[in-house]
């Protein structure tokens, strides 16, 4: 008993301290969220949201599952392992600049709009400078103290939402959600190096690549197919309803969905590690996953039901009535995030039990029942688009969820 309290202690505070990072960030978000809804227009919306598509899109390739295998490696094999990931990250991270700048042309000409080809050409700066950080990001959630993890975080979005609103009321359009993008990267970078300590080992070697490409590859998998399920839709709906469309739906997305997002990533952050502390006992294991989730269950919910039911009076209170035909939007989005921090949950725990694959086989059949619901909702517009998405992520989630627990964690099982 004293062993799970302790277990559930640290999860608690780990997530406490991403929490109070994303608690910062929520209020400069909100702060942004406003002067945009004031400051843009739905067609400005629009380009800026298939610009950060298609970066994000690529982006999710620096998510490789590299640096993860970080975390579970023995203490004898970690100086290696971190060299081999050094060299791997940066390797990715050339080859994407490359991609992005290629795709940039092609995506302003199918969207009709000049403009995103340099916007998508800037934002793939970003990538050289990721691999600065990212062997020290992995080395602090092995330790798995993710305090400096959580305050960097939140200043850097802190920053970047500050900096689109200041760019945005200098009346720079779409390119004030973009440009803060690629500015307050070195915050985070710079930081993380402050906190951790690291330079490659050349007496250590380098560890077997082959052994983390191939947990990598399905950790990839699943980070890509997340990034589609999260983007998708906006690259459906600008291209057969209309960057108008999209930018309600755009913005109905990041003021409703956006903020539960973050709510539930600060849990999600904290899961990994805390599993992979009892990797090699299942009873301790099964009761991290359980009381995990039911922490996750008595806080996220209720923020996110509350949320939804106050949207109609806050969102043409704040955000100003040329908003208001986007309350349905937003609360049907807003609702989708019900069953995700549980999906999370089972997510992180496949990875923790070294069965990428598992999850990686489940997230290509939920992306084909994603990706099928929004086609079907497009008939009802941007609002069938989001009841399609709630629906989808109702149904599927929870039942993944549950399998999980039944298939890899049954009770009874010895420690």
């Amino acid at each position: 008993m004293g062993i799970g309290v302790r277990f559930r202690d640290r999860f608690v505070r780990n997530a406490g301290w991403i929490g109070t990072a994303e608690m910062m960030a929520r209020v400069s978000r909100l702060l942004t969220a406003v002067v945009l809804a004031r400051c843009l227009e739905p067609v400005e919306f629009g380009v800026a949201a298939i610009a950060m598509t298609t970066y994000e899109l690529i982006r999710v390739f620096t998510q490789n599952g590299i640096g993860a295998k970080i975390v579970q490696v023995d203490a004898a094999s970690l100086e290696a392992t971190c060299n081999t990931a050094w060299r791997l990250n940066w390797i990715v991270a050339i080859g994407l600049v490359l991609v992005q700048c290629l795709l940039a042309f092609p995506v302003a000409w199918y969207y009709d709009h000049a403009s995103l080809a340099w916007m998508v050409m800037l934002l793939a700066g970003v990538y050289l400078l990721i691999p600065l950080s990212q062997v020290q990001v992995f080395l602090i959630q092995r330790q798995n103290r993710l305090k400096p993890i959580a305050l960097l975080s939140g200043a850097q979005v802190t920053v970047d939402n500050l900096l689109t609103a200041a760019l945005a009321i200098a009346g720079l359009g779409a390119w004030a959600v973009v440009l803060p993008k690629l500015l307050v990267t070195p915050v985070w970078v710079f930081g993380i190096r402050r906190f951790q300590y690291w330079r490659p080992q050349r007496g250590a070697g380098l560890g077997p690549w082959r052994e983390i490409v191939r947990f990598g590859k399905h950790v990839l998998g699943v980070e890509v197919l997340k990034a589609m399920r999260l983007h998708l839709d906006n690259l459906v709906i600008g291209r057969f309803l209309g960057l108008e469309a999209l930018g309600i739906y755009y913005f109905a997305r990041n003021a409703g969905l956006g903020i539960s997002l973050s709510l539930i990533n600060s849990f999600n952050t904290a899961l990994y590690p805390h599993f992979c502390e009892a990797r090699g006992n299942a009873s301790q294991l099964r009761d991290k996953f359980h009381s995990s989730l039911q922490t996750i269950a008595l806080i996220v919910p209720p923020l996110i039901i509350l949320q939804a039911a106050l949207a109609p009076w806050y969102v043409p209170l704040v955000f100003g009535e040329q908003w208001s035909t986007a309350v349905p939007v937003l609360m049907l989005l807003c609702l989708s995030a019900l069953p995700r921090p549980f999906g999370e949950g089972a997510s992180q725990m496949m990875r923790a039990l070294d069965r990428p694959d598992v999850d990686f086989y489940w997230g290509v059949l939920f992306t084909g029942l994603f990706v099928s619901a929004v086609v079907a909702g497009l008939s009802g517009g941007v609002t069938g688009v989001a009841l399609a998405v709630l629906l989808v992520h109702v149904l599927a989630l929870p039942a993944y969820t549950l399998w999980v627990e039944r298939r890899f964690l049954p009770a009874g099982a010895p420690g």
